[in-house]
């Protein structure tokens, strides 16, 4: 994702500082804003990011008037819109992107080659995990953290100001054209207004709505994923324990989030344009809980093959780029990929992405995680449209 994120490239494994609790990792360069130097980072088994963030500094430029396109205050407009003029479109009715172009997205980074023994027995461990007491209905029994998220969402929506007016709309796709990937919603996008893909999902719905069959044991209830100190994902000693599970060192639990995120091309262009989306709506990217006016906005949906796709775009830098995953049709963990970044994955459960809130665990390779949160949108009054998006097949 380089400069559309704010990060730089993070490099490979034995390029950065070792992790915390095994050396000094110091700031990062060109890291988020917000990365570096944390309180509490060192302590022995603490990962960054893990835990209760409050009191991180504020992000650089975040909340001037103006800085955004479309945002006012003076800022820079987006070109053709609240100018009364039209832009050319990157293609025309009857027309579709290539959605080939970016293949780097579907090959596994070099850091996260593992062996298929090693995910066997990280999804061995994982079952074990779900089988413990204690995972079912995680949020109405742990109110404390459910609050935690709740609270931190909320002081997003106090402050967002909604930035978000016209993103996703049909002049914004006109002007952020960028390589899809080979699995897109866009395949299933001209059959609904805009609008449409800004719906959250019901999980009764959600969870029938795969092409797998039967569905597994583990799904007779929905699992919520929460990360940090006090959560159920937890970091401890260079392992990764679930529901008080051990199921990886840090290490494999990264590669396995890797391994899961990256998605074959489909084999045609047939095969792409057959599948069907069910949207997940679309998010605010709050990096911590300073970060109260989030850069970074995500929408996404799943096709019933479980093969997650979307859009991230980032307001300051005005750039979109693809989002692409999957979904574990066993333990629901979603892993999803971000352009043609090889270092940064990002995971969370199919039931976060149902509900207002969804904590979000970053992996920058495998030297480090943090603690996110997706904060759903709504789209704006008079932002829908009736008539469908110009993509068509």
């Amino acid at each position: 994702m380089g400069d559309f994120l704010g990060i730089q490239n993070p490099g490979r494994p034995g390029t950065l500082p070792a992790r915390p609790g095994f050396g000094d990792l110091g700031g990062r360069p060109g890291g988020l804003p917000g990365i570096g130097d944390r309180p509490g980072i060192g302590r022995p088994g603490d990962r960054p990011g893990i835990g209760d963030r409050p009191g991180i500094g504020d992000r650089p430029d975040i909340g001037r008037p103006g800085t955004r396109p479309g945002a006012g205050g003076g800022g820079i407009q987006r070109p053709g819109i609240d100018n009364g003029l039209r832009p050319n479109r990157p293609w025309q009715p009857g027309q579709r992107p290539n959605i080939g172009d970016n293949n780097l997205i579907h090959n596994r980074p070099g850091w996260s080659q593992i062996g298929d023994n090693t995910l066997i027995n990280i999804g061995n461990n994982w079952n074990n995990a779900i089988g413990r007491p204690g995972l079912g209905d995680w949020a109405n029994n742990h109110p404390d953290r459910w609050d935690h998220w709740n609270d931190w969402g909320d002081h997003v929506h106090d402050h967002w100001d909604h930035w978000h007016d016209g993103c996703f709309d049909h002049d914004w796709w006109d002007n952020h054209y960028h390589d899809c990937g080979g699995w897109h919603y866009w395949n299933d996008f001209h059959n609904h207004g805009s609008d449409y893909w800004w719906t959250a999902p019901v999980w009764s719905g959600l969870s029938n709505w795969f092409s797998w069959g039967a569905a597994p044991a583990s799904w007779s209830e929905p699992i919520y994923y929460d990360y940090g100190t006090g959560g159920n994902v937890t970091y401890e000693d260079n392992s990764v324990y679930i529901n008080g599970q051990q199921v990886a060192t840090a290490d494999d639990f990264a590669a396995s989030a890797a391994a899961l995120a990256t998605v074959p091309p489909p084999a045609t262009e047939e095969v792409a344009a057959k599948a069907e989306w069910m949207p997940l709506g679309t998010f605010a990217i709050s990096t911590d809980e300073k970060d109260l006016k989030p850069s970074r906005v995500i929408q996404m949906a799943v096709s019933k093959e479980g093969i997650v796709g979307g859009t991230i775009y980032n307001y300051d830098t005005d750039k979109a780029q693809t989002v692409q995953g999957k979904v574990d049709k066993v333990t629901q963990r979603v892993a999803i990929r971000f352009g043609d970044s090889e270092d940064v994955v990002a995971e969370t459960g199919l039931y976060n992405l149902t509900q207002e809130q969804a904590p979000l665990l970053v992996h920058f390779g495998t030297q480090k995680v943090e603690n996110y949160l997706l904060v759903r949108l709504k789209q704006s009054e008079g932002d829908g449209e009736s008539a469908p998006a110009p993509m068509q097949p």
